[in-house]
Formats: structure tokens, sequence, C-alpha cells
């Protein structure tokens, strides 16, 4: 074994750290792969990385070398560990929180391994930030489905509004203690330039209509007369979803959207 993987199962015992499927904590015990992760973020000094759900610290550990890294992790275990690492580490910044419920700091990069009970919510959160890409391992479950030009999704499709996913390589289920049910797939995420669809779907709760004014008066400084006049002038058959959330829209329905409604 690793010098990494002794040291993971080590602190999982000592920390006495409750791993299991359920909750998504499975950390990364193949030292390669972790090499591998940070080698495809090309990082500069320049960058500040952001890792959601940190564990015990293996992508700081290597990032911080490089640039500034804001390390997320909700378990206080692991955040305790965390702190006691890095506290003297002008690198490295340590928040002890929920990924899903705060507002991230400034960043341009992300090397995550996000638990995978919640890896497709935060790729949606992460559409309301701008930067330029990350790489993450999601379950294949999830990566599939952003990867997959055939068995497309409503959360696929609406993710790939706003990136352009990339496979890596596929990471097996051994790179993991305790090994997942699942393999998974290292993935690059590029944000995409912001456009009048990203500025519909980020606003999930207004209706279509309103969805598409407030994103033009936001992204093209139209006048409300004038996005509302704008949206008048759609097809009838995006005319007619005005008034239905855009969080409600079947996969059909937001093909039709981005279909006629340009870029």
């Amino acid at each position: 074994m690793s010098q990494l993987t002794d040291t993971i199962i080590k602190l999982v015992d000592d920390y006495k750290i409750k791993s299991s499927n359920e909750n998504g904590q499975n950390f990364l015990i193949d030292e390669e792969v972790l090499k591998e992760e940070i080698k495809q973020a090309e990082l500069k000094p320049s960058d500040v990385v952001l890792d959601i759900g940190a564990g015990f610290g293996s992508i700081e550990t290597l990032a911080s070398k490089q640039c500034k890294v804001i390390a997320i992790e909700k378990e206080i275990k692991c955040y305790s560990y965390l702190i006691d690492k890095y506290e003297i580490d002008p690198n490295v910044q340590i928040i002890n929180a929920d990924a899903l419920e705060i507002i991230y700091p400034k960043f341009n990069k992300i090397i995550s391994n996000p638990p995978y009970n919640i890896s497709d919510r935060i790729i949606d959160k992460l559409s309301f930030y701008d930067f330029e890409f990350g790489v993450m391992i999601l379950p294949n479950t999830i990566a599939k489905q952003l990867l997959s030009k055939e068995n497309i999704t409503k959360f696929s499709t609406t993710q790939n509004i706003f990136f352009e996913f990339e496979e890596i390589k596929e990471v097996k289920k051994e790179a993991f203690y305790p090994v997942p049910r699942i393999t998974s797939r290292m993935i690059k995420i590029t944000k995409k330039r912001n456009d009048i669809l990203q500025e519909i779907f980020r606003r999930k709760e207004m209706l279509l209509k309103n969805a598409f004014m407030n994103g033009r008066i936001a992204l093209d400084y139209k006048t409300k007369r004038e996005s509302k006049q704008e949206f008048q002038e759609l097809p009838d058959k995006i005319k007619s979803l005005g008034n239905k959330q855009v969080k409600e829209l079947t996969l059909n329905e937001i093909n039709e959207v981005i279909k006629y409604i340009d870029h």
C-alpha cells in the first residue's frame, strides 16, 4: 500500500469517521489518481482552487505548494484535523460548512472529489459561479449523464447549458476507502461564457417569461419594455410556456427553449 493509503485508513480509524456509501464519505487513497488530478488542473501561482469535501486534505497537501486553496469540509472531525495541519499555512483556507448552504469565496479553479450523495447538487450550484475550469471525480451515475450524447436527461441538458464536460479517465472503486459500490470518473468541467440561456436557467423559481425578461435586462441592459417585447416576438410554442416555472419545464420543453432562444 502507498503512504497515502496507509495515512487515510489510519486517520479514518483514529478519528472514528463513520464512512459509508449512504452518506457519500469515501476518501481517495490512490496516490497516482491524486497526482493526475492535480496535474490536470494546470495550476499556476495566481490560481485559487476550491476543494469541496476536503476530507483529510490530500488535495491541499499537493495543491497548496503551487497556489492558494479554499477547503470546504462539513465533518467536524475532519475540519479539526485540517485546522491543526494547515493553521500556519498562508496558502490554505479552511471552512467548516455545508457546501450546499454557503456562498463560496472567489475562486478560479476547482479540484474536488465531492461526496457522492450531493455531487449532482454541487454541479448545479457551481452554475451560479464564474471560474475557468475544474477537475472532479464524480460517481459514474452522474458522470455518464453529463458526458453522454445519447442518454440525455433533464439534468444533463440543463448542465450542458453552463458547462463543457470532458472525460479524463475512469477511476476504479479501489481508489477510495471505504470502497464504494460504483466506479467513478475524473472529468474536466469548463465554464461556458455567460449567455441568455444561462441567465434563464439560473432563475429556476421564476416563470419562464420573467426569467427571460430579467435575463435580458441583466445581460444586455435591456429596459423592461424592450425585454417584454422581445419575449412576445418569440415563437408561440415558447410563449405558451411563459407562465410555467423554469424548474418545472420538461426535457422536451427545455429543448424547445434551447432551440428558439439564441445564445
